[in-house]
């Protein structure tokens, strides 16, 4: 798992790319919190256009990172998921505990 962060003033982007599963969640978490906590970012992206794959712990970590974004009155925003990853969050009921957008470079463009 590669994990790329960009950041734009209080606005952050983290790029994924391999598969979301047990042993890459931990990893994943620890990035997004410490933009909530340390460097006080308001809204954290997770872009998901190069993930092929996400396990029941990933979504355990999306619910725990997107707590962590309400308690620090910021915002979650998954982009660019696959059918796949959508699939797997839909079925679970879980769409409307998230904002999803597009892939980031069309928000970018935009």
């Amino acid at each position: 798992m590669e994990i790329e962060v960009q950041r734009n003033n209080k606005e952050a982007v983290i790029t994924l790319t391999s598969r979301f599963d047990v042993n890459t969640s931990p990893d994943i978490r620890n990035v997004a919190l410490a933009l909530y906590t340390k460097d006080r970012c308001k809204n954290v992206t997770i872009d998901f256009a190069h993930v092929s794959y996400i396990d029941t712990s990933g979504l355990a970590t999306l619910l725990d990172i997107l707590l962590s974004a309400k308690e620090q009155c910021a915002q979650l925003t998954l982009s660019g998921l696959n059918e796949r990853v959508r699939y797997l969050i839909d079925v679970n009921g879980l769409m409307s505990f998230f904002t999803i957008e597009g892939p980031v470079q069309e928000r970018l463009r935009a």
